[in-house]
């Protein structure tokens, strides 16, 4: 077992003499936070699955671990017209999500089974090359006879320089409006392929006929992305490089996507029948030590008509992939109340980061303007690291429940902070340098505000000697994990954070 040590040089006076000690009770309830949890498909590459039988402003709640909705469509409904774009079909139903501290996602995608032109058809008529073609098995979804197929679809040149310029211009559309805000989560690479994931009908036999390689526009692609979305987590695709056929065990298009700094998304997981269920573990867990892992299930209706649905396997997947979001990709009343609600359940208390805090010290009393320490240990025991920034902050609020004062510990990030795998821990140990307030000794000239304050014995006494920014008495002392600032982001398992302040016991502060 890997243990990290941080006990800050020249710090901190000792503590006194008596000093308090918690061993916090850690639950092991789902938690909504950033970057990870459940994520909704409310569009699932049309606008009728899965978020139409919602009720208005539903958030989900009633899913335990679900802090992300996600929007995948396809790129003709988005930009009908060429600069005229409909973000309100995704801004509407994102905004509650926004509102109640939760985060969306997003794929816009080029070609589909459904629409003769997913990449809308003013790029064709603007002279971008492609390809007529007909689905295969397109007469399954559609209950038509087999003879008579599916409707006729368009697939682009991907590597087309019309296709791409006009890409690049809906991609810049999409950053100015995306890129960096706290409440994205992340974008898929989804401009390649059928349904975004990479699966060419057309475009590859073609460019083979003619002796070109169809992943150099891929690589392009991600290109686009890392230029347009260079604040915002972008995921690139397992079948992009290849499928479920691909047995390399890191190809090229992969490496790629690395070197960009991107996240690994598997697009689909029990699809085929066990001991197939997914292919791609391998690939996710060379991302997972730098990047987010997002681990897709297969349409819950099919995979579970299909008999390769499994409760295990779903958890199992969370394991196997070090994931941060796993789906919920299906009607999510049908699937939690089916017999998924326990997977879900077990899933929620490994996905992700999570930060338990095994104990605090810090002493009984303290005066103002001194340092002393307060120690902690902690230990994520998650399947993967918190890929952000994330800071730990020490807060003491007065008998009203009013923020008297705030420390953060700025010499360690809990972003790497190493996950629970195979069972092993890795604590995390600090002491962490905190000064309460300070008292400024009242100087022997007078300035204007001094003599005011003495003139008019502002707070009923007489302003001699020192100024404390700190009144005495007994604070309760609670911690947080966040931003740099101290603003806490990061819901711990831990009772009594309403707003994210977990209470720990009370500390005296004396001038």
């Amino acid at each position: 077992m890997k243990t990290i040590g941080l006990f800050l040089a020249g710090a901190a006076a000792a503590l006194a003499v008596s000093a308090a000690t918690v061993v916090p009770v850690n639950h092991d309830r789902a938690l909504v936070n950033p970057d990870m949890g459940f994520v909704m498909f409310h569009y699932s590459n049309r606008q009728w699955a899965y978020g139409q039988l919602l009720e208005r402003g539903d958030t989900l709640d009633w899913f335990p671990g679900t802090g992300c909705v996600y929007f995948r469509l396809p790129w003709c409904l988005v930009e009908p017209e060429e600069g005229k774009f409909r973000w309100d079909l995704i801004d509407s139903y994102a905004r509650p999500w926004i509102a109640a501290g939760k985060q969306i996602g997003f794929r816009i995608t080029c070609c589909e089974g459904r629409y003769p032109f997913a990449t809308p058809e003013w790029v064709k008529n603007a002279g971008a090359r492609g390809w007529f073609f007909r689905q295969k098995k397109m007469h399954e979804i559609f209950g038509r006879d087999p003879s008579v197929g599916g409707p006729e679809l368009w697939e682009p040149d991907y590597g087309d320089p019309v296709f791409l310029a006009k890409l690049d211009r809906l991609l810049a559309a999409m950053a100015r409006r995306y890129d960096g805000k706290p409440y994205v989560a992340f974008v898929d690479v989804g401009s390649v392929g059928m349904y975004g994931e990479g699966h060419t009908r057309a475009y590859k036999p073609e460019l083979l006929k003619q002796g070109r390689d169809p992943e150099l526009a891929f690589h392009r692609h991600y290109e686009l992305f890392k230029k347009h979305f260079p604040r915002t987590t972008v995921l690139c695709i397992d079948d992009q490089a290849g499928g479920g056929w691909n047995p390399h065990p890191d190809p090229a298009l992969m490496r790629h996507a690395r070197e960009l700094g991107f996240g690994f998304r598997d697009d689909s997981i029990m699809v085929d029948l066990p001991p197939n269920s997914w292919k791609h573990a391998n690939w996710a867990k060379l991302f997972a030590p730098n990047a987010p892992v997002f681990v897709e299930c297969e349409h819950y209706a099919l995979s579970s008509n299909r008999g390769a649905w499994s409760d295990d396997l779903l958890v199992k997947s969370v394991e196997d992939y070090r994931a941060s979001w796993l789906s919920i990709h299906g009607w999510p009343k049908e699937e939690l109340d089916a017999h998924c609600r326990e997977a879900y359940a077990r899933a929620a208390r490994r996905i992700g980061y999570r930060f338990e805090l095994r104990k605090a010290t810090w002493p009984d009393e303290v005066k103002v303007g001194e340092p002393f320490a307060v120690k902690s240990e902690w230990v994520n025991v998650g399947v993967a690291r918190r890929y952000r920034p994330t800071t730990l902050c020490w807060t003491l609020r007065d008998a009203e429940g009013r923020i008297a004062w705030s420390a953060t510990d700025d010499t360690y990030d809990f972003s790497a902070a190493l996950p629970k795998l195979d069972g092993a821990e890795h604590p995390v140990r600090l002491a962490t340098t905190v000064t309460v307030g300070s008292a400024e000794k009242i100087p022997d000239f007078n300035d204007g505000v001094l003599v005011y304050m003495q003139h008019h014995k502002v707070g009923g006494r007489d302003w001699k000697g020192s100024v404390p920014t700190i009144a005495s008495g007994a604070y309760t002392l609670c911690v947080s994990l966040g931003d740099e600032a101290g603003v806490p982001t990061i819901a711990l398992p831990l009772d009594g954070g309403s707003d994210r302040l977990y209470p720990l016991g009370t500390l005296k502060v004396n001038r």
